[in-house]
């Protein structure tokens, strides 16, 4: 080997060992660029999991809501049933107190009409209400006798009243 060739040869390696060089460099810098998009990526990530996260405890907490929702719900239903159903046993109730009621009301008016038709108070009936009639006509009668005498009295007093007047009138006349 000549010197020639070894010196050519110390140049290619060279030049070789240059674009190696350069060829490790970019991979270096493609290394460090890829190292900053994979950290960016992960970043990335990390928030994302993190709105996934809040994204998830809002829809638990939504789930939850929905559930005592639901089940408040139900049991709204179910007592509205409940009342319903209370309200139709009170309605029948009440329409059979109504019928009871009205037996009774109707048994009741039979047995006056047994009772009135048994004594006679029927019959006595105008009897009773002419005497009652007869009772206070006399009454009547009565309040007009003394109404009449209290004039009458009242008409004396008057009279005498009057004649005391004339009297006294007529007694500084005579002394004067």
């Amino acid at each position: 080997m000549s010197l020639d060739t070894l010196f050519q040869q110390i140049l290619v390696t060279e030049q070789q060992l240059t674009e190696q060089t350069q060829k490790v460099k970019e991979v270096k810098v493609a290394i460090i660029r890829f190292n900053e998009k994979i950290k960016s990526a992960a970043e990335k990530n990390e928030k994302t999991n993190e709105e996934l996260d809040k994204t998830a405890q809002q829809l638990s907490a939504m789930r939850l809501q929905h559930d005592l929702m639901k089940k408040c719900v139900d049991q709204m239903l179910k007592k509205v049933e409940e009342l319903l159903c209370l309200r139709s046993q009170r309605r029948e109730r009440l329409t059979q107190i109504k019928q009871e009621c009205k037996e009774e009301e109707q048994n009741f008016l039979r047995e006056i009409s047994m009772f009135n038709s048994d004594f006679s108070l029927c019959g006595n009936r105008s009897i009773v209400f002419q005497s009652q009639t007869h009772a206070e006509i006399l009454d009547l009668q009565r309040e007009v006798e003394s109404l009449y005498k209290e004039m009458e009295l009242m008409s004396r007093r008057n009279n005498h009243t009057s004649a005391m007047q004339v009297e006294r009138r007529s007694a500084p006349r005579s002394t004067s």
